[in-house]
């Protein structure tokens, strides 16, 4: 990319760092004035301005029937001090709540104490310790729960004893009464804010307020899955503290836009990009025609799909708007090695290469592959059997001048622990292989999963904040690969339409969710929603 964060600030860019990474910020700030104190009353007051605008003046979301009520459970750290400062602001204002310590007040940290006696001097009778059966009944019965137990300073070790039972009971009364909220200070108790991984037991957020910007934790899973809506607040921090950290984004759909290439009204096909696909295989010629399919709705203006010369006919039916050019074939009827000068050849005539969908496990094949990735230097998108051209016999690493500097590659968590040598990735360890696997061979890697990963060479990554458990079915890959190939044939840098791609990808799944459900939607729903998802972007580009 070519902008840096600061130049891209009000696009809807959104940065997310580690929990550690915060901690160090806060530490900077404090070293340079500015008040610790006045940094834990702004991230309280946050906290309680959202209960406010959910409870104050709707008495329809109280269980009982009387004013809200609500019960605040505070740790001994500054999480457990942002609970105390949003307990005062929500008492002030008419809110009842019980407060609850995990532990004695002298083990508090010096701000938490703070509060904690400013809260006690105005509102003693409603400071409890934890007596699990008094505690358990306050629970129940309110009509939301604030967890102020463990913040962004919790890794590693997992949570045990008291801490533990007391994330289990307040669980359990979400789950028996639905009706009650749970709200996250910063981070849910029990996820690891650096890499998302669960520490035993963590709360289920119905909201989260996280401060300054997301965590990892957050914005990745398992993590993700128990923070519910997340609302980045600000409490002052100034923005030259976030700057020389890891580069870690969000999108947003303005983003997006923003980055996709304007077209001119007098624009014409051979302009808007030409894309040529290497694809298919006896018995995946759908992997192939999907992925043909989505890179003509992704705006590409010519399209060349290279086949085994048997299925031809197949792909002439199938697609309207594609050109065919069929070559020599395997015995099992996928491409041949022998057609590689001649795929060289057409190839000068394309802006980019899709390559991999349905091209099958066939030693020829992985060959004409990995020789096609070494001499056709055009933008590629690599992936499914393609990315067998990576690992196995012959490692493309292990030859001599190799560059890849060209290539976006999407695996999906299986392909990647394949690639390294791996038995598996877990879903903590999602970032630092994909970064690994990016540094290996200088390439852009798109990490398809539960908050898929965009890293490029640099160490820049994006988390993608779209889809769901919806494109968990046969051929969504492919469709992504047509996507992304489309954006690199219209000009876009690597990183960038691996970015916009996914987002697009996961936005199409999301906005068609309403009519196929998530569990009933299959990949080709995906077309109506990329065209939904146009719409959208060209309101907001060219209106």
């Amino acid at each position: 990319m070519e902008a840096n964060f600061n130049e891209l600030k009000g696009t809807n860019l959104n940065r997310i760092l580690k929990g550690s990474k915060i901690a160090e910020i806060d530490s900077r700030c404090i070293n340079d004035g500015i008040e610790s104190k006045w940094l834990m009353k702004n991230a309280g007051s946050r906290v309680a301005d959202v209960i406010k605008k959910d409870f104050a003046r709707d008495a329809k979301k109280s269980i009982t029937g009387r004013r809200a009520a609500g019960t605040i459970v505070c740790g001994g750290g500054n999480n457990g001090g942002d609970g105390f400062v949003a307990a005062l602001e929500l008492l002030d204002g008419g809110i009842e709540v019980k407060i609850f310590c995990t532990g004695p007040v002298e083990k508090f940290s010096p701000d938490s104490r703070f509060y904690f006696e400013k809260l006690n001097e105005k509102y003693k009778s409603s400071i409890f310790y934890l007596d699990f059966d008094f505690f358990e009944n306050c629970i129940t019965q309110s009509d939301f729960i604030v967890d102020a137990i463990f913040g962004t300073g919790l890794h590693g070790k997992e949570i045990f004893g008291p801490a533990k039972k007391v994330i289990e009971k307040i669980n359990n009364a979400r789950n028996k009464n639905k009706k009650i909220l749970i709200y996250a200070v910063d981070i849910p108790s029990g996820i690891d804010s650096d890499n998302a991984k669960i520490l035993g037991a963590a709360i289920k957020a119905d909201k989260t307020v996280t401060f300054s910007c997301k965590k990892i934790g957050l914005a990745s899973y398992p993590g993700a899955y128990f923070a519910g809506e997340i609302i980045v607040t600000d409490i002052g921090i100034p923005e030259k503290y976030f700057e020389n950290y890891e580069e870690i984004y969000e999108a947003g759909l303005e983003w997006v836009a923003g980055r996709l290439p304007f077209k001119k009204p007098w624009t014409y096909k051979h302009e808007v990009g030409k894309l040529l696909v290497i694809a298919g295989s006896i018995g995946f010629t759908g992997a192939a025609a999907m992925t043909c399919e989505a890179a003509m709705r992704a705006g590409a203006g010519l399209l060349t799909l290279v086949c085994p010369w048997e299925l031809n006919n197949i792909f002439e039916i199938k697609l309207t708007e594609v050109m065919t050019y069929p070559v020599e074939q395997t015995d099992d009827i996928s491409i041949h090695m022998e057609c590689l000068e001649e795929v060289m050849e057409i190839s000068k005539n394309y802006d980019a290469l899709a390559i991999g969908p349905g091209i099958s496990t066939n030693p020829s094949t992985i060959c004409l592959v990995r020789e096609i990735l070494k001499k056709v230097k055009k933008p590629t998108v690599l992936d499914a059997d393609g990315l067998r051209a990576l690992y196995g016999p012959r490692e493309v690493e292990s030859e001599n001048n190799c560059d890849f500097s060209h290539v976006v590659i999407t695996p999906h968590a299986g392909e990647l622990a394949s690639i390294l040598g791996r038995e598996k990735i877990a879903l903590e360890d999602r970032l630092d292989a994909n970064l690994e696997i990016v540094k290996k061979y200088n390439l852009v890697s798109v990490l398809k999963g539960a908050g898929t990963l965009i890293t490029e060479p640099g160490g820049r990554t994006f988390i993608n904040p779209t889809g769901s458990w919806a494109l968990a079915t046969a051929g969504t890959g492919d469709i992504l690969t047509g996507i992304i190939g489309s954006l690199l044939a219209q000009g876009m840098s690597l990183v960038d339409a691996a970015v916009c791609g996914t987002y697009i990808h996961g936005m199409a799944s999301d906005i068609v969710v309403p009519c196929t459900s998530k569990t009933s939607q299959t990949a080709t729903d995906l077309f109506e929603g990329i065209k939904k998802v146009f719409l959208e972007v060209e309101k907001i580009k060219y209106e």
